[in-house]
């Protein structure tokens, strides 16, 4: 599978949510929202992840008002993001599970084995991907957990692009 590069349309996506439902990119076209962020997180194992999902979930109405429609995503199992969802209290937060193997490399995200019991065998380290409409926008892809990026200035970034027209860049 080609990655994919800012600028260009995403197929047909569509994340399965803890809540029963579907997350699909095409049907989040709002008006109110044009911007989509999936927040990529490895896992229940992980306590910077839970500290990013508990900070974006206090944040769903800043994100809102800045018009994007947001939801995190892992490649673990449902029972796991449900009990992530349930454990670190993240409210309204949309939870995707089950993220597969043509996401990863569509994206270009980077996978890790287990190192300690408690992680699964296989799981993404973590990303942030921003979309405009069903267009691929701009991303932050990490192979380690740490310093990820603040979402705020996510956020502010999104706001900048949105105000000026700015186009994505890395296109080449």
């Amino acid at each position: 599978m080609t990655q994919i590069k800012p600028g260009q349309p995403e197929g047909p996506l569509s994340l399965n949510l803890i809540n029963g439902t579907n997350w699909t990119l095409s049907e989040q076209d709002d008006v109110a929202h044009p911007w989509r962020m999936i927040v990529v997180y490895r896992g229940l194992h992980c306590p910077l992840c839970k500290k990013q999902l508990q900070e974006l979930s206090g944040k769903l109405s800043d994100i809102a008002d800045a018009g994007i429609s947001v939801v995190a995503a892992t490649m673990e199992e449902k029972s796991r993001a449900d009990k992530a969802h349930s454990d670190w209290e993240l409210g309204d937060l949309p939870v995707a599970y089950g993220v597969g193997a043509d996401f990863v490399d569509e994206f270009g995200l980077f996978t890790s084995s287990a190192i300690n019991d408690d992680e699964p065998d296989v799981f993404a380290e973590p990303a942030l991907l921003v979309f405009k409409g069903e267009n691929y926008h701009m991303g932050w892809v990490q192979s380690v957990p740490f310093a990820r990026p603040a979402l705020d200035d996510v956020i502010e970034t999104i706001k900048f692009v949105e105000k000026k027209d700015y186009p994505p860049r890395g296109t080449r």
